[in-house]
């Protein structure tokens, strides 16, 4: 790790147990940011993004630290190797800073104190709540201190959770919990859904690192592949999730027709992050370890074991994915998603097979689908129109018995 003497302006390089105390820096990218290059040949160009590093070594100073780390100039980014290994240590950094300080540039309090109507509307609307990177900042450092244009301070973590988790979406509980557990232990008690959700509305400069901005989140790992868009991105982070986690609810997302991303038909893992927008609220079935869906990657997609629900004539409901902590139901919701109170239709492509027995868990092959809810009477299925009784023993189209 690169860190940077806060009185000396000079880098040093410290491996494992060797880091000192560090003060880390949270903030938005602006106009003539320093890079290492610049800093370590001290041909840094007079403007914001020098003054912001000696603003911020001078508050490290009087805070009593000598090493602080900031991200536009202790990364040398033009070596990818060094950038891979700093983006997949990212969360890590933060969490093992003594204090992480975020840096407002667009607020000015100008006298207003958190309560206040004119402070509450400047502080919502700044741009750092609307970046990718910034979610794992506000989360892996036990401290986190905001300061505003000035430099003033604005408050903790503690004093402003309940804003910032309105500003955010992201429960109280993972923002600011005054307990002895890690950092890492608190966020992984959000469920996969509902972590995709904290970055669903967020933007970054580049597109994949949509993708690349939430493996601290995740605690995955994979190299970056910067060319390779962020759909393609975004699927890879979602297969090594897939590869150490139990959790449903990656199933979980919403897609929206007629959108950019939107083309009818998809996989079981969602294209973007948007699609987990309305899925904060989704948990993972409360079953038995041995009872969880298995499901794992092949060569013809996502090979999964699901659990469908009858009804007293043994019509087949719908499946079992996830549970909605507001409705207490067992859902896949809206376009796209499984629903368990609603018939269901399947659209079935080229390649899909699946096989089911009465009383046994259906197991089923999904390359490429697209499930829609159908309104209609209980009594079965629906397909092209069509409907189609379920009787014990007989075929229902659209899955294979």
């Amino acid at each position: 790790m690169r860190l940077l003497h806060a009185e000396r302006i000079e880098f040093a390089e410290f491996f494992d147990t060797q880091i000192p105390d560090y003060l880390i820096l949270s903030h938005r990218w602006g106009e003539k940011e320093v890079s290492y290059q610049q800093m370590r040949k001290n041909r840094a160009e007079t403007g914001p993004g020098l003054a912001k590093i000696h603003a911020f070594c001078t508050l490290a100073l009087r805070k009593g630290y000598e090493w602080v780390w900031i991200d536009t100039c202790c990364i040398d980014k033009k070596s990818s190797a060094e950038l891979s290994e700093a983006i997949n240590s990212m969360f890590h950094w933060y969490s093992n800073a003594v204090e992480c300080v975020v840096y407002l540039s667009d607020v000015s309090t100008n006298g207003h104190h958190a309560g206040d109507k004119d402070f509450d509307v400047e502080f919502s609307t700044s741009a750092w709540f609307t970046r990718g990177w910034t979610v794992q900042e506000l989360l892996a450092p036990c401290q986190l201190t905001l300061y505003d244009a000035d430099w003033k301070e604005m408050g903790g973590k503690s004093a402003l959770a309940a804003k910032i988790a309105a500003i955010t979406g992201i429960g109280i509980q993972y923002i600011w919990m005054s307990d002895t557990r890690s950092r890492r232990d608190i966020i992984e008690e959000a469920s996969v859904a509902t972590r995709m959700s904290w970055v669903s509305g967020r933007q970054t400069s580049r597109s994949e690192d949509i993708a690349y901005c939430m493996l601290g989140l995740f605690d995955v790992n994979m190299p970056l592949l910067y060319g390779e868009g962020a759909v393609k991105a975004f699927l890879r982070l979602q297969s090594e999730i897939l590869a150490k986690s139990e959790d449903e609810t990656i199933f979980a997302w919403t897609s929206v027709p007629h959108s950019s991303g939107f083309s009818g038909f998809s996989s079981l893992l969602a294209s973007e992050p948007r699609f987990f927008a309305n899925s904060g609220d989704y948990s993972p079935i409360p079953v038995r370890d041995s009872q969880h869906l298995r499901y794992w990657m092949t060569n013809r997609g996502i090979f999964l074991e699901l659990c469908v629900k009858r009804n007293s004539d043994d019509q087949v409901m719908g499946i079992q994915i996830c549970r909605h902590s507001k409705s207490k139901q067992w859902t896949r919701s809206q376009s796209q998603l499984l629903v368990e109170m609603t018939l269901i239709e399947w659209i079935e492509r080229e390649g899909s097979e699946g096989r089911a027995a009465k009383g046994q868990p259906v197991t089923l092959y999904f390359p490429q689908f697209e499930v829609r809810p159908i309104a209609g009477k209980p009594g079965g299925f629906y397909r092209d129109g069509r409907q189609t009784k379920n009787h014990r023993g007989r075929k229902a189209q659209g899955i294979k018995y």
